[in-house]
């Protein structure tokens, strides 16, 4: 009989992750009103947002392995107090353009432990078909959570200024602090020196040199670059070929969105029925789905959003899974494989969405035929990385 699934540490793991979207989301909406006051141009403004993810993504490179020797804890406080730091400088320097700069990488940079150390320490206490099941919950606060974060920026910042914003920020990064300090109890049995810069190249040249590694990440890496790049391009297509102004698309926008909602929640409860293998073979499916209805569909709102909710349905049921099948066989290396799996993807997607955005990709029909390449990849990488010798003897109980 399988023992009940603990809730209350995925919770907690859902309340660390959040950190970082929030970081990032709630300050979308106030861009505007910061370019105004310090009489910087649009563009200018943006590296505000580019800053943080400069922190925030090459950083967990470094988190992953030390919260291997360390522990899950002492590092997301540390973290957590490097973004405090950063937040304290936006906040009071929030009359200098450049100490907001400088403030929001310090930010980025401390708030990347959450990404991995969420993940890593949700593959100490799950394994087996509970990890695919708590990574489901962890991906679905990962996609709710930038739903939400600009509705409340929007808010707050209508109501009190940008500047509450930051302050909101700090409000909650002190109490998820709090909680981390009070309620996380260390996942990882026992502490290990640090290990040296050429024992974490050698980690990760492993992990890159793993067929099964690479197979699963880079489902995931090459997914979530093909919803950058759509979310990226279908604004314009909306805006300059509809005419649909920005509010508008916004709500437009909210369909496909609902997508990451029901992937994960289908994910959570149809894969402990067919198997991870059967049911990320339905991503493909959905993709080429995507991409044949955006090739013929009219160019019209609805048409348009409903082709855009199958693509990103089939990306958020393949997530977890890709996830619980990255971090299974390193239970030792948890962080590792976390952090080249967060962060490669934030690497990879930013680096493969510049690319196709740069294609001039400015028509639906483009998009599709992006969707069937990528569906075409992620259909070999399935097939490739469930033959390996680790996937064989993990699934062969549930395939």
């Amino acid at each position: 009989m399988s023992r009940p699934i603990k809730f209350k540490t995925i919770l907690l793991a859902c309340l660390i992750i959040s950190v970082g979207q929030l970081s990032m989301g709630l300050v979308f909406p106030s861009l505007p009103w910061i370019a105004k006051d310090f009489a910087v141009s649009h563009e200018q403004v943006q590296i505000l947002i580019s800053i943080y993810l400069l922190g925030f993504g090459p950083s967990q490179f470094i988190y992953g392995p030390v919260s291997d020797a360390l522990g899950r804890k002492k590092v997301l406080l540390i973290g957590l107090m490097i973004a405090m730091m950063g937040l304290l400088m936006i906040i009071f320097l929030s009359h200098s353009f450049t100490g907001m700069v400088v403030g929001r990488f310090l930010q980025g940079l401390g708030t990347g432990c959450c990404a991995v150390l969420a993940r890593a320490s949700t593959r100490d206490r799950f394994s087996g078909a509970e990890l695919p099941v708590a990574m489901s919950y962890i991906a679905m606060a990962a996609s709710v959570t930038p739903l939400i974060a600009p509705v409340i920026g929007g808010f707050i910042n209508f109501h009190f200024g940008w500047t509450m914003v930051f302050t909101s920020l700090m409000g909650y990064l002190c109490l998820v602090w709090a909680i981390i300090a009070l309620r996380f109890q260390e996942t990882i049995g026992q502490t290990t020196p640090l290990p040296s810069p050429k024992r974490v190249l050698l980690q990760y040249r492993e992990l890159l040199s793993s067929r099964y590694f690479m197979s699963f990440a880079s489902i995931g890496w090459l997914n979530f670059s093909l919803m950058i790049t759509t979310i990226s391009v279908m604004p314009f297509i909306m805006q300059n070929q509809i005419g649909m102004t920005s509010d508008k698309y916004a709500m437009w926008a909210l369909i496909p969105a609902l997508g990451m909602l029901a992937g994960a929640s289908i994910c959570n409860r149809v894969r402990p029925i067919i198997g991870s293998k059967k049911l990320l073979l339905y991503t493909p499916v959905l993709h080429v789905a995507a991409a044949l209805w955006l090739f013929f569909c009219p160019l019209e709102p609805l048409y348009l959003m409903l082709g855009q909710l199958l693509m990103i349905l089939g990306n958020s049921i393949s997530l977890p899974c890709v996830q619980a099948m990255v971090m299974q066989p390193y239970k030792k290396q948890a962080g590792a494989a976390a952090a080249m799996s967060g962060g490669g993807q934030m690497v990879v997607s930013s680096i493969v969405s510049m690319m196709l955005v740069n294609l001039g990709l400015s028509q639906a029909w483009h998009l599709s035929l992006i969707i069937v390449v990528f569906a075409a990849i992620t259909l070999s990488n399935i097939l490739r990385g469930f033959a390996t010798p680790e996937a064989l003897q993990q699934t062969a109980p549930t395939q």
